[in-house]
């Protein structure tokens, strides 16, 4: 799948330790994953087996224990040196700034004046926002926030987005919609985006692939191509199938019955 695209991120046995009180805590363990340019990739796992760990290691706000993450060619040491927009659960806007104002604010600062406002309204296009340019984040509804979220990290023209829960807090009909809103910029800015989720639907529905992590130390038990075109029926034999894989990939480390709870 997606063979002929070039590689985009390649996360090459990576592990994670943190020493807390002296002690050593394993959270990542020999994670290996090749992503193409342009694929949509979600991951998905149990609280606390390290997704959002290795988001923060590809942007390079933690730094790798063992193993490397190479995009493009390079390896990521430091955040100054990989192009990555990422999005959080919370919008995290500045409410003192205009919506306009909180997109400029992920613009280099090398970027001239004349070509800001160009990128500024590109990306208000782009996230659906036309018309609410000058309005404060008090102003909008958290789905809408959220899309100045996305905006200001695709401002500066990133080759991959990181998106970590950013649709967690939103009630369940927002987050639908924005899940909707995410595959449409998806397309038209045609992106390299890593989306991490503890929905299960989410990820089949946004996903050309879905990782599945064990729990802590988080390794991948299993990756599951999604090939169904989109937009995905939720209900489709095929949804629901790949649904009840993720599960059992699940349940497998308890004592659970699967088939009871599926």
């Amino acid at each position: 799948m997606n063979a002929e695209k070039e590689l985009s991120l390649n996360i090459d046995h990576v592990s994670k330790r943190f020493l807390i009180d002296g002690r050593e805590l394993n959270i990542l363990d020999d994670i290996n994953l090749e992503i193409r340019q342009g694929e949509f990739i979600s991951i998905v796992g149990a609280s606390g087996c390290g997704k959002s760990t290795l988001l923060k290691m590809i942007i390079g706000l933690e730094n790798v224990t063992d193993g490397r993450i190479v995009i493009d060619g390079g390896e990521v040491t430091s955040s100054e040196e990989v192009k990555i927009g990422m999005a959080f659960q919370e919008a995290r806007l500045y409410p003192w700034l205009t919506v306009a104002e909180n997109i400029e604010f992920g613009i280099p600062d090398h970027v001239a004046v004349a070509d800001r406002k160009a990128l500024i309204k590109k990306q208000i296009g782009l996230v659906g926002l036309k018309g609410f340019e000058k309005a404060y984040p008090n102003q909008l509804s958290g789905g809408m926030q959220q899309r100045v979220s996305i905006a200001r990290a695709l401002v500066s023209d990133p080759d991959i987005l990181l998106l970590d829960e950013p649709f967690g807090a939103l009630d369940a009909l927002t987050r639908i919609n924005m899940q909707n809103e995410i595959l449409d910029i998806w397309k038209k800015a045609k992106k390299t985006m890593l989306l991490v989720t503890h929905d299960i639907d989410e990820a089949i529905f946004l996903s050309d692939r879905i990782v599945v992590f064990s729990g802590r130390p988080g390794q991948i038990r299993q990756i599951i191509p999604v090939d169904s075109s989109r937009p995905r029926d939720r209900s489709s034999a095929e949804f629901v199938r790949i649904r009840k894989n993720i599960f059992k990939e699940f349940f497998a480390e308890t004592d659970l019955d699967p088939e009871y709870y599926i």
